[in-house]
């Protein structure tokens, strides 16, 4: 009776040990702050998943991509507001969505 109950159970957690865990470290601040530039390419930037775009822009260093997001950035190639315009995200979160978008771009 015992092991009857536990194989019933069974199928149960092994579904529940397959659910997703949560979206990436910065998926939700890309979705909530970076999107509106990185989703089309507006003021320049490069948008998540363009290779071609990313690549220059990834070969400049993680330091480099970081600084600019966090402190802003205005060149030939566009322009980036400091913290994509959200002046409450810590310098974790930012960098975080960096490495987000760089994870989906490369």
């Amino acid at each position: 009776m015992q092991t009857a109950r536990y194989l019933i159970w069974l199928p149960a957690l092994l579904v529940m040990g397959c659910q997703p865990s949560g979206p990436e470290p910065g998926q939700q601040v890309w979705e909530q702050t970076c999107a509106v530039c990185h989703l089309n390419g507006i003021a320049g930037a490069p948008p998540i998943g363009n290779q071609a775009a990313w690549a220059p822009r990834i070969a400049k260093g993680l330091d480099t991509l970081v600084g600019h997001a966090q402190n802003g950035f205005e060149g030939e190639e566009g322009t980036m507001p400091a913290r994509g315009g959200n002046t409450s995200l810590t310098d974790t979160q930012v960098a975080e969505a960096v490495n987000y978008m760089i994870s989906q771009s490369q």
